[in-house]
């Protein structure tokens, strides 16, 4: 059973270069988008300007090209946090989890390159090459075994088959472990009787389904607020800034740009945390799937 173990758990080194690669893409796509949110109207404004300017020479307005250029930040810091999850997964051997970053994977590849530079297309590449490795043979072989589709064959222990015993220098009767006659099964007076339907064991406590359900209610309720939010600074911004400045809640005195501001900087982390809190919904909701499925 140990040799079993041992080498069910041995991960191959293709599994392990991929899972690496397509992590480190991931991540760099993802911070790369939390980078450009983040100073968009510092350091990165040339860069927004590259995007939203071919748009805004089609007739777009310069407010509705910046937002098409934040969906497609989104959606693509969604594709990179997705990537890096299923990637940990999939190290762990979770067969899931290497279907669903083998689709995750290409569409980052493009999405990535979606803004009109072809400095990204090496990361492109490595992420199309790491998919293949997730599905040579060796990969292949070893996702079976640990899903228990396919059982390895276990290697002998030391020592066998063990010596054989010496033989008997005389003949020896056999020794009969019937017992006497006129005796019964039935316990001796005063032990206790055996019980013929034991109670059965309480289950343990799932961990994963407890958490999973936790992010789930934790992901969604921030993903709501989140999402209005963004939907109410989008198309009444101008609503929100004036109800600050008029209401009770302005108990700092801020000026005009400095609501703005606040609204600005926080619409730019609702950017951020929006993509991940869809990321943990659709994980918790793939494990939760996976652990009813599970008899």
């Amino acid at each position: 059973m140990d040799a079993m173990t041992e080498h069910r758990s041995t991960r191959p080194a293709p599994v392990l270069t991929a899972c690496v690669v397509l992590g480190v893409v991931g991540g760099f796509w993802a911070g790369k988008v939390v980078f450009i949110l983040a100073t968009w109207f510092s350091t990165s404004e040339d860069v927004v300007k590259a995007f939203t300017d071919p748009l805004v020479a089609d007739g777009v307005e310069r407010g509705d090209a910046e937002m098409i250029y934040r969906v497609y930040l989104g959606i693509l810091a969604l594709l990179a946090a997705s990537v890096v999850v299923f990637a940990v997964y999939a190290a762990m051997g979770h067969a899931v989890s290497r279907v669903m970053v083998t689709i995750a994977a290409p569409m980052m590849a493009l999405a990535g390159m979606g803004d009109g530079t072809l400095a990204e297309l090496p990361l492109g590449v490595l992420a199309v090459w790491s998919i293949a490795l997730l599905w040579s043979v060796e990969a292949r072989r070893w996702f079976a075994q640990v899903s228990g589709k396919e059982h390895p064959v276990p290697a002998a222990p030391p020592g066998w088959p063990p010596p054989l015993p010496p033989a008997p220098h005389g003949t020896q009767q056999p020794v009969s472990h019937q017992p006497p006659a006129g005796s019964s099964h039935l316990p001796l007076p005063g032990a206790p009787y055996p019980q013929a339907y034991a109670r059965p064991p309480r289950p343990p406590a799932d961990a994963v389904k407890i958490l999973s359900l936790i992010a789930l209610i934790v992901s969604s309720v921030v993903a709501a607020g989140c999402g209005s939010f963004l939907f109410l600074y989008e198309f009444a911004r101008e609503e929100l800034v004036k109800q600050q400045l008029d209401s009770d809640l302005n108990w700092m005195n801020l000026s005009e740009a400095e609501v703005r501001d606040s609204y600005r900087d926080l619409a730019t982390l609702s950017w951020v945390v929006l993509p991940l809190c869809l990321v943990a919904i659709a994980v918790s909701l793939v494990l939760l799937v996976r652990r009813r499925r599970r008899p």
